[in-house]
């Protein structure tokens, strides 16, 4: 079973273009992880692994102190990196590249800004983190909105450019287990409230 959490709120992310970009978590975003390892109390995850950005691994912090467990630092769950464009105010992007915004709203998948990668990308590194885990195994996994978009759509089949019909909140759980042809979908989205581990806990295959 792997329960994919979205690290908490980002500090100055407001209207830009957030990819690989190394921002930290707001004060918001702290008590949020700290409010999320208090959650998982009950849970029990063999093991747990983290986007090595700034903003998962100060999330994965509060997880590590809850299971005396270390985070495994994995690349592959990183942010999509959006080259020229991270950072960038959404405004901006619109104003300076106004032709190359208007082909990313019509290609999401196939879209690429100068320098980055685009979300066909970002599907051949998460499956190969997905293949790579022990079908078997409880994890954690701390990343971000795009992955968990991403592996929505490898989990659920649905087309690639409609992953931002998905909208993971920040330091909620999505849960997905492991069959003989790919993955389930247990649970989407859960909040972070008391509770959470003895939920989780019931959805781990028998």
């Amino acid at each position: 079973m792997i329960v994919l959490i979205r690290h908490g709120e980002i500090e100055g992310g407001k209207g830009r273009a957030v990819g690989q970009i190394d921002l930290p978590l707001s004060e918001n975003g702290l008590r949020q992880a700290a409010q999320l390892a208090d959650s998982l109390d009950t849970f029990q995850p063999r093991r747990i692994y983290c986007s090595p950005l700034t903003r998962t691994v100060q999330t994965v912090s509060f997880i590590e102190k809850q299971y005396s467990l270390k985070a495994i630092h994995v690349p592959e769950i990183k942010e999509i990196n959006l080259g020229e464009w991270d950072g960038l105010d959404f405004a901006e992007l619109k104003e300076v590249y106004p032709h190359d915004y208007k082909k990313r709203g019509e290609d999401i998948a196939g879209f690429r800004a100068p320098g980055g990668e685009n979300f066909s990308d970002v599907r051949k590194r998460v499956s190969s983190f997905l293949s790579g885990l022990d079908a078997t195994s409880t994890v954690i996994a701390v990343t971000h909105a795009g992955v968990i978009r991403t592996i929505m759509h490898i989990v659920l089949g649905f087309p690639l450019d409609n992953i931002f019909r998905m909208k993971p909140d920040y330091c909620h759980a999505t849960v997905i287990t492991g069959n003989k042809g790919g993955f389930n979908l247990q649970a989407y989205n859960l909040p972070p409230t008391p509770g959470l581990g003895d939920h989780l806990q019931t959805l781990m295959p028998d």
